[in-house]
C-alpha cells in the first residue's frame, strides 16, 4: 500500500472533536449528508468548522456609475463590435423563427449551427467563431452562467471542416513578399494626390516590417512611433493577445539595403506632410484625407458620440478621448488602401510573362486573381514569410507578430518555405549545382 495519504472528498461539517477516518477506512461515524464532489479533506486531520455564509446587503451588489464606465472601457472596442455583430445575427435568426435567443435551448443552437453550415455562405472557421460567441454570450448573460450543450454542435463543425477541406481552401490573403511591396510602394510614389501617397507608403512599409494587424496600424498615434536615424521605436498599446493590457515594444530598423522600402524614410516623409496640415500628435498617425489633402475625422450620425440618454453630442461637447477615437481609420479603411495599392501595382507588371513575374519574386502580384485577393493581412503574412525565409527562429517571429509560439496560423505561412527547403528534390538539385561548381581535382 502506498505511504501517501489518500483524501476523502467531503463538505465541511460542524465538529470540534471529530477527526477524519484513516485513508480508505470507509468513513464510519462521519456525517456525509452534505458532502459534494468539490471539497477535499485530508485523512486523519480534524474536521474544520462548517462555513457559514454571510448575510449580504443590497450595497454588496452595487457598483458606482464611474466604475461601471471603467468596466465598459475594459473591452477592446473592435473586438466588442465584432462580438455584438455576431450576437445580432443569432438574435435575428431566432426572431425570424420564433425561437428564444436567451437563454436558448440546445436544440436551437444545433439548428442555428446547421443553418450556417447549409447556407453555403460561411466557412468552418467563421461557423466556429460565431458558435463560440453565442455560447459565451449565453454563459455571461443568463442566471447561473448556464449554457446550451455543445457536444453535438462541436461534432457538426468538425464534420463540416473535414468535408469543406476536401474541396476548398481557406480564404487567405496572398502573402505580400518584398518584390510585391516594392511595386505597391512605387504605386504610392506615382500618386500625385496631396499627402495620400506618402501616407500609404508609410503605412505599407511599417505594416510589413512590424507584422501588424490592420487595426493595430489604424490605432497607432505619432507619439507611439518614435523616429531615430537608424530605426523606429514602436509601442503597440492594444495587441490582440495581450489580455493584461501590457504594451508591446518593437524596433523597426532602417533599410539601408533598400532605401525605397525603408520605413524610417517613408514615415519621415509622411510626418513632414502631416505637419503642414497641423496633424495633432495625440490623434491617429494614419489619417483620412480629403481630395485637397486636409485631415478628416469619422464623424457621422452613426459614429457621433452620445450622452447617457442617447442624445447625440454637439461638436463642442465631444471629449478629447472621443476625438482621438474619431480620428482613427477603420480596419476596413486600412484594408481598402492595401487592396487598392495591390490592384494598381499589378497593372504595372501585367505586361510581363508569368515566368518573368515568377523570376522577379512576385507572389501577391503573380496573377490578376492573386492581386484582387490581397488584403491588409498580406502585409503580416509577407513580412513573417520574409523573416522565416531568412532563417529567423520561429519564436522570434511569433513574438514580433504577436502569435503564440505554437500558432497554427503562423506556421501555415511557413509551410511552403519549410517544404521547399526540406524537399529531397531540392536537396538533390543543390547537390548537383555544388558538384558542377566544384573546382576540378
Amino acid at each position: 500500500m502506498s505511504d501517501e495519504l489518500d483524501v476523502v472528498e467531503a463538505e465541511f461539517v460542524d465538529s470540534d472533536d471529530q477527526r477524519l477516518p484513516a485513508a480508505r477506512s470507509g468513513g464510519h461515524g462521519i456525517d456525509i449528508g452534505g458532502f459534494d464532489r468539490d471539497t477535499v479533506l485530508v485523512a486523519g486531520r480534524p474536521l474544520p468548522a462548517e462555513f457559514t455564509a454571510p448575510e449580504y446587503a443590497a450595497g454588496d451588489f452595487v457598483i458606482s456609475e464611474e466604475i461601471a464606465q471603467l468596466l465598459g472601457e475594459s473591452t477592446v472596442p473592435n473586438t466588442e463590435r465584432n462580438r455584438q455583430a455576431r450576437i445580432r445575427v443569432f438574435q435575428r435568426w431566432c426572431a425570424e423563427r420564433g425561437r428564444v435567443a436567451l437563454p436558448c435551448t440546445t436544440a436551437t443552437l444545433i439548428e442555428y449551427v446547421g443553418w450556417m453550415i447549409l447556407s453555403d455562405v460561411y466557412d468552418p472557421n467563421t461557423v466556429s467563431d460565431y458558435h463560440s460567441t453565442v455560447v459565451t454570450w449565453q454563459e455571461r448573460e443568463t442566471p447561473g452562467n448556464t449554457r446550451p450543450g455543445t457536444i453535438q454542435t462541436s461534432r457538426m463543425i468538425a464534420a463540416f471542416r473535414r468535408k469543406w477541406s476536401a474541396t476548398k481552401t481557406e480564404r487567405q490573403s496572398p502573402a505580400i513578399l518584398e518584390a510585391d511591396l516594392e511595386e505597391m510602394v512605387a504605386d504610392c510614389d506615382r500618386d500625385h494626390r496631396q499627402g495620400i501617397g506618402r501616407r500609404d507608403a508609410a503605412m505599407l512599409t511599417m505594416g510589413w516590417h512590424l507584422l501588424s494587424r490592420r487595426i493595430e496600424l489604424a490605432h497607432l498615434v505619432p507619439v507611439h512611433a518614435e523616429l531615430h536615424p537608424d530605426g523606429i521605436a514602436v509601442r503597440l498599446v492594444a495587441r490582440k493577445t495581450r489580455k493584461d493590457g501590457s504594451v508591446f515594444e518593437a524596433w523597426i530598423p532602417a533599410r539601408d539595403d533598400a532605401p525605397h522600402l525603408c520605413p524610417v524614410r517613408r514615415l519621415r516623409a509622411w510626418l513632414e506632410y502631416a505637419r503642414t496640415v497641423r496633424m495633432p500628435l495625440d490623434q491617429a498617425l494614419f489619417r483620412a484625407l480629403d481630395k485637397a489633402g486636409r485631415l478628416q475625422v469619422r464623424l457621422t450620425p452613426q459614429t457621433r458620440p452620445k450622452h447617457r440618454d442617447g442624445q447625440p453630442k454637439a461638436d463642442h461637447e465631444i471629449a478629447v478621448e472621443e476625438w482621438v477615437e474619431l480620428s482613427y481609420l477603420s480596419g476596413d479603411a486600412v484594408n481598402t488602401i492595401v487592396k487598392s495599392r495591390a490592384r494598381k501595382a499589378y497593372q504595372h507588371v501585367a505586361d510581363l510573362s508569368e515566368q518573368q513575374r515568377v523570376e522577379s519574386g512576385y507572389n501577391a502580384l503573380l496573377h490578376e486573381a492573386t492581386a484582387k485577393a490581397v488584403t491588409a493581412h498580406g502585409l503580416r503574412a509577407g513580412g513573417a514569410s520574409a523573416l522565416r525565409e531568412a532563417d529567423v527562429p520561429e519564436d522570434q517571429i511569433a513574438e514580433m507578430g504577436d502569435w503564440r509560439k505554437d500558432s497554427a496560423a503562423m506556421r501555415r505561412y511557413f509551410r511552403r518555405i519549410r517544404v521547399r527547403k526540406q524537399n529531397p528534390w531540392a536537396t538533390a538539385r543543390t547537390g548537383r549545382l555544388e558538384g558542377r561548381n566544384a573546382p576540378p581535382l
